[in-house]
């Protein structure tokens, strides 16, 4: 096979502010792997590149890459020959596009034996050279294919293995380019992966376990929000603050309060509250009874029944916790098992499903009188 290698280089880089540009782009092939993000550009348009793609460019084909952040790593083979036109639509090399390997741990490996071969010029070193650079491509190839990296008998329960160690060192900083290389995958192709395995993305998981960890932290003890943010992993107060909010819907310090009146610890809070005082300051209120551990509204009004669509009847055949919209679940289940061990609740923000469909935001609280519960509900949420 006639292939010769024009040149082969490793740990080149292009800092912020150049770039790679030729218009005209060169007599030979020319195959990038990028050790860091960076931005393409062909005639079908502007391509992100991630840490671990590849692309490789046709001759007289334009070449234009540029930094997407800060500088540009990457390795470069450059390689021509009777036989390369061959070589490349044989293995099915997607040219002037992106290539996004799941794997990658073979490249190093494989260009170190070119380089070698190269250099000593021994016996045969040209038909060596050209298998391994047939490995090469056809190993990129392989392993962009999704169909065989789902074939993988392992890969679930390594990423299974990845997101334990994720979730019991949840404070330590993650992101997806280290998880990635944990596994050998590049970022785009693991972040699939983990969204195809898990239904979530890795990032949204990771956010959702520390949150679930501060909401622990925050309803045993009076620690300040910024030392929870702190260690639950947040990069910030404040990024813990939006995320919180945007995913239970309350502020921390809010449901900091919350949970700790219910437990006793602000005893001020419990008595700001009557029934007089939460008829007055409520658009909804009514009966309900504790049935098996679970609480069932019993007398209606109107215009509560109106507002979420069900009738007083339906009501009362399924428990409170029926209505809730799935985000709210954990804070509805936290909720009702305080009423159950006796204690009011004021004010926590749920979400329900109308029969609609629809989701409502209400302030739901609830208060026991002699034998009988009472509970309240406000249209518009009170910030913390």
């Amino acid at each position: 096979m006639k292939i010769r290698i024009v040149s082969l280089n490793k740990s080149l880089s292009v800092k912020q502010g150049d770039s790679i540009d030729f218009p005209k782009g060169k007599q030979n092939y020319s195959l990038f792997l990028f050790k860091s993000q960076a931005l393409t550009r062909s005639n079908a348009g502007i391509n992100d590149v991630n840490t671990g793609d590849c692309i490789l460019i046709s001759p007289s084909s334009p070449i234009f890459i540029k930094p997407k952040k800060d500088e540009i790593y990457y390795d470069l083979i450059e390689f021509k020959g009777s036989d390369a036109t061959r070589l490349v639509s044989q293995i099915g090399f997607g040219l002037n596009t992106v290539c996004s390997p799941v794997q990658i741990y073979f490249v190093d490996a494989i260009m170190d034996k070119i380089s070698k071969e190269c250099n000593a010029n021994d016996l045969l070193w040209d038909r060596v050279v050209a298998s391994s650079l047939d490995e090469l491509l056809t190993k990129l190839v392989r392993f962009s294919k999704q169909d065989f990296v789902l074939s993988m008998p392992d890969h679930a329960q390594r990423l299974r293995e990845l997101r334990s160690e994720v979730h019991e060192n949840f404070s330590r900083h993650w992101t997806i380019g280290n998880m990635a290389e944990m596994m050998g995958l590049s970022s785009s192709r693991f972040a699939s992966l983990y969204k195809q395995v898990f239904n979530t993305s890795p990032t949204e998981d990771l956010i959702k376990t520390r949150i679930d960890q501060s909401k622990k932290m925050l309803s045993t003890t009076k620690v300040s929000v910024k030392k929870v943010s702190t260690a639950c992993g947040f990069e910030s107060v404040h990024y813990f603050h939006r995320a919180f909010k945007k995913r239970m819907n309350i502020t921390p310090k809010h449901f900091q309060n919350h949970m700790l009146s219910m437990k006793g610890s602000v005893p001020s809070q419990e008595n700001n509250f009557s029934l007089d005082a939460l008829s007055l300051n409520s658009d909804f209120s009514g009966t309900m009874e504790i049935v098996n551990g679970e609480i069932v509204f019993l007398g209606n009004s109107t215009a509560w029944t109106n507002y979420i669509g069900y009738t007083s009847q339906e009501l009362r055949d399924k428990p409170f916790i029926n209505f809730i919209s799935p985000e709210d679940l954990d804070l509805a289940t936290d909720t009702v098992n305080h009423i159950v061990q006796g204690n009011s609740v004021f004010d926590v923000a749920l979400g329900l499903t109308c029969k609609s469909g629809e989701s409502v935001r209400i302030e739901f609280s609830a208060l026991s009188k002699g034998d009988s519960w009472f509970w309240f509900a406000k249209k518009q949420l009170i910030e913390a």
